[in-house]
């Protein structure tokens, strides 16, 4: 099944209001709207998500996360939905958006919200359509360009959470699942109402030449955070590493002990075969087990979840530093 996000201009416009309005601070809220899966005749089934309202959360001064869902927050989210339905608008919980500075939106905050808004969608109403979040960057978006882009969790991370063993080895190889795929990114379109789009065609804005090469602040300080932020996921997953580290150690450890133990027996039943080769085995060496527990094998949750937060980062720093190159290079042909 595919999908693709349609929000309204509308929508858009808030959310960048949000952003901006709240600048350093991220914010979040629910959305709303309406899903349009395609005929069950067609060969590739497809759902459109139409997303046609968009409200922030209560803010919140104690909460550092890049984004919560409390007590209060599913609270004033079931009310919006309630409300809603009162009015005969038609809509249903669709996800969130969230406001972001440097690229920062994985976190196991959202992926937990995800997973269990979905898992609820499919008890209660059998609804298996994903949960999408819209993930707005105020200050990439401060050079005048809107960077509003949809995601929803893969089907890897999905299956890798089903799972019995969840994200250890076997299992994230199993689901081809790494950092880079935790997330996907879904197709997103804006649509304007039919006066709207007459009322642009009918604007003609000043455009100066040399406007697009401007070397703006704003993307400095994108950069500057990002980096800022790079350097502190870099710190966590080093966190994290050691305790992946530490296990790999004790696992070793234990198996050079078993191999020993392994040998010992091996050597001590051959003897008693020597002597009596009708003589009753006590210990083989299949039960080692009897002797040894192995460490148990630490989730690579953690570590998937900074690893993607890094990568995101990187991408960001990637993105940026292109433009900014592109810009220079302009100037220079300029000059």
């Amino acid at each position: 099944m595919t999908i693709s996000v349609e929000i309204s201009a509308s929508v858009a416009l808030k959310i960048s209001k949000v952003g901006e309005d709240t600048y350093p601070a991220t914010e979040a809220g629910p959305l709303f709207g309406l899903d349009i899966a395609s005929k069950p005749s067609e060969d590739k089934r497809h759902t459109a998500i139409k997303v046609s309202h968009a409200f922030q959360f209560p803010p919140s001064y104690t909460n550092d996360e890049i984004f919560s869902l409390r007590a209060s927050n599913v609270k004033y989210q079931n009310d919006l939905l309630a409300k809603l339905k009162d009015t005969k608008v038609g809509v249903k919980h669709l996800g969130w958006f969230l406001t972001t500075n440097g690229g920062r939106f994985v976190s196991q905050s959202l992926i937990e919200a995800i997973i269990n808004q979905q898992n609820q969608n499919l008890t209660e109403n059998r609804d298996s359509t994903p949960v999408v979040v819209l993930v707005f960057d105020t200050l990439k978006s401060m050079d005048g360009l809107l960077s509003l882009r949809a995601f929803k969790l893969s089907d890897s991370f999905v299956r890798a959470w089903k799972s019995d063993e969840r994200f250890v080895s076997k299992n994230l190889y199993e689901n081809r699942l790494t950092y880079r795929n935790i997330f996907e990114e879904v197709p997103l379109k804006i649509k304007n109402n039919h006066l709207s789009n007459l009322k642009l065609q009918e604007l003609s804005p000043e455009f100066e030449e040399d406007s697009c090469l401007e070397l703006t602040g704003a993307t400095l300080a994108s950069m500057n955070l990002t980096v800022d932020n790079l350097a502190e996921a870099v710190d966590n997953f080093n966190h994290t590493l050691g305790n992946l580290n530490y296990y790999q150690r004790n696992l070793s450890r234990e198996l050079v002990k078993i191999n020993q133990w392994k040998q010992q027996i091996k050597q001590q039943n051959e003897a008693k075969l020597k002597i009596d080769p009708n003589a009753k085995l006590t210990e083989t060496e299949n039960d080692w087990h009897r002797h040894f527990r192995l460490p148990i094998q630490p989730s690579k949750y953690d570590n998937l979840v900074t690893s993607g937060l890094i990568n995101s980062y990187c991408n960001s720093l990637e993105t940026d530093g292109s433009i900014e190159q592109v810009k220079i290079a302009g100037i220079e042909e300029c000059n």
